[in-house]
Order: C-alpha cells, then structure tokens, then sequence
C-alpha cells in the first residue's frame, strides 16, 4: 500500500475514532472530572500501547511533544467538553486548528499567505461568532478553541522534530509523560464514582480517543503532511454532531449548524492553494 493511499486511510479512521471522542467523553465525565477522565485517557492508553510496543523514550523533545499534543490539549479539551452543552460545539471550535496550523505556518516559516487563505481565515472566525454567539461565548468556547491552537503548535512540532519515530512508541511515551506531566491537576478535582459503568466509560475513552485517535493521527500526518492532514480533520465536527445525536440525543441548534457550516466552509477555504 502506498503511503498517500495509507495516509488517506488513516484519516478516515480519524474522522470516527474523533467524531465519537467528543460524546463518549461527555458520557464518561457523567462519573468523573475532567481531570480524573484525562488520566484515564493516559494512563490506560499508555500502559496498552507500552505493552504491544517496543519500550519508552523520554527525552526533551517527547517531553516537549507530550506537553503539546498531550497533556495541555487534553486538559483543555475536557474541559470545554465537560462546561459545554452540545460537544459536537466543541468539536468546531478546536477544529479551528487547520487556520491556526496555516497562520503558524506563515509566522514561522514566513510563508506568504493566498488570497483564497486570508478570505477562508475571515469566513472561518465569523461562522464561529455566528455558531457560538456573539453575546454567548463563554470560557469553554474559549478553552476549546484555546485548544485548537495548541494542537497546531503540537502539529508542526511533531513534523519538524519527530516525524520519523516509531508510531507506537511515540505514543506510548507521550501518553506515560503526559500522564506525569497532568498528574497534578487531580489537586483541582479527583471527583471519581467507584462503579462499574465509570470504569468503563472511562476505558473506552482511552481506546477510542488516545489509542486510536492519535494512532491514526500521527499516521496521517507523516504520510500526507500537517496541512492536507488537517484539511481532512476538519470533517471530524461533522461526525461530532452525528455521534451527539445518536448517543446524547442532542440536536443542534439551527445557528450552531449555520455557524459551523460557516466555519467549516472557511477552514477548506483557507487550505486551498489557488
């Protein structure tokens, strides 16, 4: 299989393995905090991903990756899930990290932007003051989109520094130094129910999200590259909202689907390169 092929097929494994993320996360804070569901998603999914690997490397740039594309991401992320009504919402807001992937690209590597690029930035933020509400916007849209821009400053540190590593034991690691890394946050909130269905919910979440999810992340950017990669992901909301429906029940509101409608159109807008 060829890698572009490979690549593509990653990203569609993506587009579930996220898409769903969002609600069964939403589903497993039902039991725990935000805080307590972070290291589930690393600590399970970095001991199962050490034992079909090939061993751990700690060293200053997967401290440097695990703090990105880890820890602060998916601290920020739970976050916003857990202060938000609708999380297929929050899918939107942190999939504004194609444009924050793009104007880094600009900023960092003096990259000289399109008009299509500057046009699809300007449609991308209005859709979401339209999706969010100008009057409305609150601290977990805020954290949410906070999180989009970690994300791309993680992206393109992965690309420049770690790109050629062992997918599995790049993951595992990032996963154990996230884990020591968000450890203390449980001061905040060790809010846990001792049951079965806590436990659970909490192990699906690390496989789906951690284990899968960025599995078949990493994969696609090494084999199609940060840009087209996050091009694709931007579908990722779309199946948000379906997933929300189906397991939560929930119906987005008709400015939520304009806005993010908006929004979308703008990311693919700003990824275009005529």
């Amino acid at each position: 299989m060829n890698n572009k092929l490979r690549g593509y097929l990653a990203m569609l494994g993506v587009l579930a393995a996220w898409g769903s993320s969002y609600s069964i996360s939403k589903v497993a804070m039902y039991y725990m905090s935000p805080f307590v569901l972070t290291m589930y998603r690393f600590g399970f999914g970095g001991l199962l991903l050490y034992l079909i690997g090939r061993g751990l490397v700690i060293n200053r740039r997967y401290v440097i990756n695990a703090l990105l594309n880890g820890a602060l991401f998916v601290v920020f992320l739970n976050l916003a899930i857990k202060y938000s009504s609708n999380p297929a919402l929050v899918s939107v807001l942190v999939y504004t990290q194609p444009i924050f992937v793009l104007i880094l690209s600009i900023a960092l590597y003096g990259e000289k932007p399109t008009a299509l690029q500057v046009v699809g930035i300007i449609i991308a933020f209005s859709g979401l003051l339209i999706a969010v509400g100008v009057y409305s916007f609150d601290i977990g849209d805020a954290i949410a989109i906070l999180g989009g821009f970690i994300w791309a400053l993680g992206t393109h540190y992965y690309r420049r520094n770690l790109v050629h590593e062992d997918l599995i034991r790049l993951n595992a690691s990032m996963a154990v130094i996230s884990a020591l890394i968000a450890a203390p946050t449980l001061i905040i909130n060790p809010h846990m129910e001792l049951t079965l269905n806590a436990v659970a919910w909490g192990i699906i979440v690390a496989l789906v999200a951690q284990v899968m999810g960025f599995l078949l992340w990493f994969l696609g950017v090494k084999d199609l590259g940060p840009v087209t990669a996050s091009s694709i992901s931007i579908l990722v909301p779309a199946s948000a909202y379906l997933f929300a429906l189906l397991i939560l029940g929930k119906v987005p509101t008709e400015m939520e689907v304009i806005g993010s409608a908006i929004t979308l159109t703008g990311v693919l807008i700003s990824q275009l390169r005529a």
